[in-house]
């Protein structure tokens, strides 16, 4: 039975992701999984509900990435790098869903937008992800200034929050133009980051 609403869930969310919300209907995923329409019913009452389990998976997924690399056994550049390799983090997330975010990030970022207007308690979610991964650099940050590794006199706090603002504007900014390239920003991103701490 999980096997069949895990299959809904990944269909489901190839279709919001290459499509707007409103043209995905019940019957195009149900037919593009072989089931009926009545299927998607025993798992889920509505579209909405469909949805938001969708948009779920995805946070999980961003969640087991970006608070996954974060450890005080890793080299900082090596986090920050990870951090920025949005054609790793990307890849990822196509292979986890079998959908390839990384030739439209404009659809990625609305199939987001969507998911935090329609659900307050997905904004929430989103919310309490970026809270956590920006405590998570400046508790690394400070872990690594006591250490003598990086500098001391850096407001550790801003830095993380400037960090996360730049990852999610990158991916933005992205989405409405072809000609930036994601993997030299999160290189270059990384470089000055590391060269304005070093001590």
């Amino acid at each position: 039975m999980k096997e069949t609403k895990d299959k809904i869930i990944l269909k489901a969310l190839q279709y919001f992701a290459e499509h707007d919300y409103q043209t995905v209907s019940l019957n195009s995923i149900a037919k593009g999984i072989g089931i009926t329409k009545g299927g998607i019913y025993h798992y889920f009452s509505s579209k909405d509900e469909l949805f938001l389990e969708c948009m779920i998976s995805v946070v999980d997924k961003m969640k087991e990435f970006s608070l996954g690399s974060m450890s005080e056994n890793v080299e900082l550049e090596d986090i920050l790098t990870a951090l920025f390799s949005f054609d790793n983090i990307f890849k990822i997330m196509a292979e986890s869903f079998d959908i390839d975010f990384m030739n439209n990030y404009y659809n990625y970022s609305y199939m987001i937008f969507v998911g935090m207007k329609k659900f307050p308690q997905f904004r929430e979610m989103i919310s309490k992800l970026y809270v956590e991964m920006q405590q998570g650099l400046e508790f690394m940050f400070i872990s690594y200034a006591e250490k003598e590794l990086i500098r001391k006199d850096i407001n550790y706090k801003l830095l993380s929050f400037e960090l996360i603002a730049l990852v999610e504007g990158a991916i933005l900014v992205a989405g409405f133009s072809k000609e930036i390239d994601l993997t030299e920003v999160g290189k270059d991103i990384v470089g000055s980051t590391i060269e304005r701490i070093s001590i």
